[in-house]
């Protein structure tokens, strides 16, 4: 038996412990007759175990064409896992099962389909919240995104809106006295309470509810004082432009300071993200903005929008109201 650790922050000052133990045994039974299906590419393989996890199953066992040693079983294991919290930009998916699952095992064997090499995986997973927790955040997140009637605003005012929604509704609360809902969406949106890890999950799930691209990153913050601990902020998406958010220190802290923040302005000395988010990532798949971003709400230009925009919202509540 081999054992991998791997870990990954949870929370301001928590780290997750996803724990990895691989099994590997030649299979000497033909695998023609089980249920199981056995994907030929492990992009296949790793959607079903995503499926798995966004259901907040407890186990899975997933198959996968081909044959490798053991060392190759072992990283096949940890590799699905990570293709299956990839970003997909479903509100559901993504970052949001990468944050709120806690740990899961892998025990691998080989074995055949036919004549052909294949190899099963059997994953035991855990999460900090539940189906019947989820379930009500999908009902949750559906009033939210009602109730901001996001359909007649910009993107920048969804941004705002979603921001400040989470502000004036969740409160902070230490992981040791609320457990482990408040890393969650489910602690944030439905009890109230969050440590960073459930700000930014439920600001992550919100916005791509409205159409608006984000992140989660993971890191260090560093307060003014000095002190340093395991944090989560997000970078979020408008005009092809990436923008930082750390909605948990603009609510226990000032409004807005944190809010829309460009590259090079300062928010890198107390935001450190992880090594894992190399140069790359930053400057390729999610380019962040050199300049602070202008609200098109705001100047004469933007006063006219504005009036415009109410005048035939009117006009239209008034033929609605006619009719």
């Amino acid at each position: 038996m081999t054992r991998d650790k791997k870990k990954r922050p949870s929370g301001r000052f928590i780290s997750i412990l996803a724990l990895i133990i691989m099994i590997c045994s030649a299979g000497l039974s033909s695998a023609e007759t089980s249920d199981i299906t056995y994907y030929d590419s492990e992009k296949k393989a790793a959607a079903e175990l995503r499926e798995h996890m966004r259901l907040r199953d407890e186990t899975a066992t997933i198959g996968l064409m081909g044959s490798v040693d053991q060392k190759g079983l072992q990283k096949t294991i940890g590799r699905l896992v990570k293709k299956a919290v990839a970003h997909t930009g479903k509100s559901d998916e993504g970052d949001y099962i990468g944050f709120q699952y806690a740990s899961y095992e892998g025990h691998a064997r080989t074995t055949y389909v036919g004549s052909s090499p294949a190899m099963e995986i059997e994953y035991t997973l855990s999460y900090y919240d539940d189906a019947q927790q989820e379930a009500e955040v999908d009902e949750k997140v559906g009033q939210i995104i009602e109730s901001l009637e996001l359909d007649e605003k910009t993107d920048y005012e969804k941004i705002t809106a979603i921001h400040d929604y989470i502000c004036d509704n969740v409160d902070f609360e230490a992981a040791e006295k609320g457990g482990d809902t408040v890393r969650t969406a489910y602690g944030a949106l439905i009890e109230g309470k969050a440590v960073c890890q459930g700000y930014s999950v439920s600001l992550y799930r919100l916005l791509l509810e409205a159409g608006i691209d984000n992140r989660i990153i993971f890191g260090k913050g560093l307060s003014e004082t000095g002190e340093s601990g395991a944090h989560t902020w997000n970078i979020i998406e408008l005009n092809d432009d990436y923008y930082y958010i750390d909605v948990t220190w603009d609510d226990v802290g000032s409004q807005y300071k944190y809010f829309m923040v460009p590259a090079e302005s300062g928010f890198e000395n107390s935001h450190i993200a992880d090594e894992s988010y190399d140069d790359d990532f930053f400057e390729e798949d999610y380019p962040m903005s050199d300049d602070a971003y202008k609200d098109e709400a705001v100047g004469l230009k933007g006063k006219i929008l504005k009036m415009v925009k109410a005048l035939v919202s009117g006009i239209k509540s008034l033929l609605s109201r006619n009719n």
